[in-house]
C-alpha cells in the first residue's frame, strides 16, 4: 500500500470515526463519512468499497491503536510482574474516559456481524499470550483482567453505573492487585 493510500485511509478512519463520536452510528454513512473526510463518495469508494469495509477498517484500525499503546505503555512497565497487563490497565483507564462514545458506537455496528469485531479479538489473544509468558499467577492476572473487560463492556452497553470516582477506585484497586503480582 502506498503512503499516499494509507495517508488517505487514514484520513477516512479518522473522519468515520469522528462522525460515529458526534452523531453515534445511525450517522455513519458513507455520505456523512466521504464529506467528513473531505473526499467525493467515490474517493471513499475506492478506499472503502462498502459500509462493512469502513466499519471492517474502523474496527481493525481501533484495534491496532489499542494494541500499539499497549505496546507502548508496556515500556513504561518493565518492572511490573506482567508488562502487558500493567500496560493494559492504564490503557484501558485512558480508553474509558477518551474513547467511551466510539464504543458505544461500534458496538451496534458490529452486533449482527460478529466476524467484525475479529481484529480486536485477534489482539486480545496477543495480549493473552503475552501475559501467559510474563507471570505465573494467572489466576490474579485473569481476575484483572476479566475486571478491564467488565469495565470496559459495561461502558461499551451503557450499562454501567459507577461514577468517575468508583471507577478511579477501581483501577486503584487494581494497581493494588498488580503489585501483589510481584510477591
Amino acid at each position: 500500500m502506498s503512503k499516499t493510500t494509507k495517508n488517505t485511509k487514514c484520513q477516512i478512519l479518522t473522519a468515520a470515526l469522528e462522525v460515529v463520536r458526534r452523531a453515534g452510528t445511525p450517522a455513519l454513512t458513507l455520505d456523512a463519512v466521504a464529506e467528513e473526510a473531505g473526499l467525493s463518495k467515490g474517493g471513499l469508494l475506492y478506499n472503502f468499497p462498502s459500509k462493512d469495509a469502513l466499519i471492517r477498517g474502523m474496527v481493525e484500525f481501533l484495534a491496532g491503536k489499542f494494541e500499539a499503546e499497549i505496546a507502548a505503555a508496556r515500556e513504561n512497565a518493565t518492572d511490573a510482574d506482567s508488562p502487558t497487563l500493567a500496560a493494559m490497565v492504564d490503557v484501558t483507564e485512558g480508553w474509558l474516559s477518551e474513547q467511551r462514545d466510539v464504543a458505544r458506537a461500534i458496538l451496534p455496528a458490529t452486533a449482527d456481524k460478529p466476524d467484525l469485531r475479529q481484529p480486536f479479538i485477534d489482539v486480545k489473544l496477543r495480549l493473552r499470550a503475552a501475559i501467559l509468558e510474563e507471570t505465573s499467577q494467572l489466576g490474579a492476572a485473569w481476575v484483572i483482567w476479566t475486571s478491564l473487560e467488565g469495565l470496559h463492556f459495561s461502558e461499551a452497553h451503557c450499562v454501567s453505573t459507577l461514577t468517575d470516582d468508583d471507577r478511579a477506585a477501581v483501577f486503584e484497586e487494581l494497581r493494588g492487585r498488580l503489585k501483589d503480582l510481584n510477591q
